[in-house]
Order: structure tokens, then sequence, then C-alpha cells
């Protein structure tokens, strides 16, 4: 998926009124609800990671900067969820 595809996605969803609720929500349901989405958008790939690597091999910059954040993102994620298992 390209980062326009990705913008108009954030786009619709901000127009959406579902988006002054999202305002409202914790941080872990934020956070809920980005893992949803990143697993919504890496159906199209055989796995995340290949989503992942596809965006990472893009010519576009933001394609790569994306790729970044989303593994910078996910690798929190999941070590706040193994935080919260230990205790």
């Amino acid at each position: 998926m390209r980062i326009k595809e990705i913008e108009a996605k954030i786009a619709r969803l901000e127009a959406s009124p579902r988006f002054s609720s999202l305002a409202r929500m914790s941080d872990s349901d934020l956070d809920r609800q980005i893992v949803a989405g990143l697993n919504d958008m890496a159906s199209e790939w055989p796995s995340f990671g290949a989503m992942v690597s596809n965006l990472r091999e893009s010519p576009a910059p933001a394609d790569k900067d994306l790729a970044g954040q989303i593994e910078t993102f996910i690798t929190d994620w999941q070590a706040q969820q193994q935080q919260k298992a230990a205790q």
C-alpha cells in the first residue's frame, strides 16, 4: 500500500464521526485501534513483515519512513504487551 492510500484512509477516518471518539480514548485503546488498522492493512500481503518489506523497498522516501514508524510502533507495543503479561 502506498503512502497516498494510507493518507487517504487517515483522512476518511478523521472525517468520520468516530474520529472525535478517538480523541477521548486512552493510550492503550488507541494502541489497540492502531494495531487493528495495521492488521487490516497487512491483510493485503502474505504477512505483516511482507507489508513492511514492501514499504521499505519502495522508491518513495515516505513509504520507507512509514515502514520504520510501523516497525517502531509494533516493537514498542509488543514490549508493552509482554510487560503486562509479566505483571
